[in-house]
């Protein structure tokens, strides 16, 4: 995929902006708090229907607009023409159209402009909380997969009816039994295929991550993923489980907490509370890895989710890099640039306008795999204001 042009309206603290891309490395340089990240988020806005930074919509909006938007023309791997337009308010409904038509949903363009973001916020992945290694996982998923990103969309739908009557419960009102049936009948059946379908993904991504990882760390830790699920037995998950067998446990699990759900008044079992654990060496990186380790197994993951999103949708992903080269060393940095060797299109931001020269230009010459230094673009933005800069 190439992403050809951006325009930006009311986005954070760009006004109007419009920037035309290099095929190659793209540049995007200034101070802190200028608007670098704010072009990639827009690109994201294009690309997923939101941030990739966890934030509402009207965070978008600059000071004061009613409404924002961001625009992208680009074109995939075989030439084809892609155009996406998403507009958002802070008292309206989120409006997008692209190539594929008008009033469509954020399923509708999820995936059709893949992206790969590689940012010191991410860190969460490997360091923080489940819900975070969940979010990466159903990040992929939902670019690589439309059934996927329909069924998440139904486990959340059911699961948010079926916690209304558990709450219902909780707080002394009668009980719609049958309702209540029909609802946990639904939420077992989805949150089955949706657990099938994420097992089968760790096996092949897995693969992926471990050859990154020996590759960068030079062979001197393994690494490991694993599904922890947390309301199934590990016995089921020892080989491929099948739906019917998730799901016959499912229905014994929810006849299990029968009770004890309506009296928290909550859902107590599914998918929404499955782990992915990461080890390093043998210990689970979340407590035991340095913080190089850390870096290094994020760098794997994210190299790794571009090979994957590459080979499944043959289609090359646009690698947005915000900011990553301030927290990285030399030897992690290489491995960030390696990327580049796919000849994937790559935004990086960064407030050094040395790196340019130092690692992009220099990279484009000498490699006989990347674009051509003449593919490369600096631009400087201060401001909101993006200064296209020779390069030459």
């Amino acid at each position: 995929m190439r992403l050809t042009s951006l325009t930006v309206e009311n986005i954070r603290n760009h006004e109007h902006s419009h920037i035309e891309f290099a095929s190659g490395v793209n540049v995007l340089c200034g101070m802190n708090g200028h608007g670098k990240t704010s072009l990639l988020e827009a690109v994201s806005l294009c690309a997923l229907s939101q941030s990739f930074i966890a934030c509402p919509d009207a965070a978008l909006l600059r000071r004061g607009a009613e409404s924002a938007s961001a625009a992208a023309a680009a074109y995939t791997d075989l030439q084809t023409p892609y155009k996406v337009g998403v507009k958002i308010g802070a008292q309206e409904r989120k409006q997008i159209s692209s190539s594929l038509g008008k009033r469509l949903s954020p399923q509708d363009i999820i995936g059709e402009m893949p992206i790969v973001v590689l940012s010191p916020d991410f860190k969460a992945i490997t360091a923080g909380s489940p819900d975070d290694r969940r979010r990466f996982m159903n990040g992929i998923l939902s670019q690589a997969s439309k059934l996927y990103m329909a069924n998440m969309l139904t486990m959340k739908r059911v699961l948010k009816q079926r916690n209304s009557i558990l709450h219902a419960a909780k707080l002394g009102n009668p009980i719609d039994a049958t309702m209540l049936e029909t609802w946990t009948e639904q939420f077992v059946q989805v949150s089955a295929e949706l657990l099938v379908r994420r097992w089968e993904f760790l096996q092949e991504f897995s693969a992926y991550t471990e050859r990154v990882y020996a590759r960068i760390a030079g062979g001197a830790e393994e690494i490991s993923m694993h599904y922890e699920a947390d309301s199934i037995s590990e016995e089921l998950l020892r080989t491929k489980p099948s739906i019917e067998d998730v799901r016959t446990e499912y229905a014994r699990v929810f006849e299990r907490v029968r009770l004890n759900e309506q009296r928290r008044g909550t859902t107590l079992a599914g998918p929404q509370k499955d782990e992915i654990v990461f080890r390093v060496g043998g210990g689970i990186a979340k407590e035991c890895a340095s913080q190089g380790q850390h870096k290094t197994l994020l760098i794997a993951l994210k190299t790794a989710e571009f090979e994957y999103l590459r080979d499944l949708r043959q289609e090359t992903p646009i690698l947005l890099l915000d900011d990553i080269f301030s927290e990285l060393d030399s030897k992690r940095a290489a491995n960030v640039f390696a990327l580049l060797e796919s000849g994937a299109q790559t935004l990086i931001t960064t407030t050094e306008e040395r790196m340019y020269s130092d690692y992009v230009q220099s990279f484009g010459i000498s490699s006989n795999n990347a674009p051509h230094a003449s593919n490369h673009a600096l631009f400087l933005v201060q401001n909101g204001i993006i200064y296209p800069h020779a390069t030459t």
